[in-house]
């Protein structure tokens, strides 16, 4: 998974490099999220933090192609024999985005498309691992300097799995607060 989100960031660099000032957005940051998984809830807590990166390339105007990925590794005790569980989550994702303007120093950015999410759960000298696809959307705020801007971003990454006939949500409602560059 972490191959393929690099692939997505070097393409996205690439594609923006032969392109003007200004089209390509580049950031890295720590995002919150709140599982949607009531189950993951239970063992491993109501919220997570984890780092994220992501990246845009103008193509028109304001639209942009957006990707990025993340990675949620998160400890935990088993609900009845109060056993260590260990837990991994790898979000990856691409679509479109708008980005305008708020004003001179100001941003705007909505976006969406499609999300892989893999994930790892060990426990009770077990191991589970998949992935599910699913949707990420978001809005954000991007607050410029010169070359270098903070974004603040809410929104939502989901997939769900199957396993055991068992339904497994992944990912959830998220906030993310990046820095990044401008080129």
């Amino acid at each position: 998974m972490r191959k393929h989100a690099a692939l997505v960031v070097i393409l996205l660099l690439a594609a923006g490099s032969a392109a003007a000032a200004d089209r390509v957005l580049v950031a890295a940051g720590m995002s919150y999220l709140l599982p949607a998984d009531p189950g993951y809830k239970e063992i491993y807590g109501a919220r997570a933090f984890y780092p994220e990166a992501w990246a845009g390339v103008r193509v028109f105007h304001g639209v942009h192609v957006m990707g990025g990925f993340g990675w949620l590794r998160k400890n935990g005790t088993t609900p009845e024999l109060g056993l260590p569980a260990k837990s991994t989550q790898t979000f990856l994702w691409a679509g479109l985005g708008y980005v305008g303007e708020v004003n001179r120093s100001i941003l705007f950015k909505v976006e969406a498309g499609p999300a892989s999410i893999g994930y790892k759960e060990e426990a009770l000298d077990l191991a589970v691992s998949g992935s599910g696809l699913g949707f990420r959307g978001g809005f954000g705020l991007i607050f410029l300097g010169e070359t270098v801007f903070t974004a603040l971003d809410i929104g939502y990454i989901g997939a769900s799995d199957t396993f055991e006939d068992v339904r497994i949500k992944l990912g959830g409602f998220k906030a993310t607060l990046s820095v990044g560059a401008r080129f």
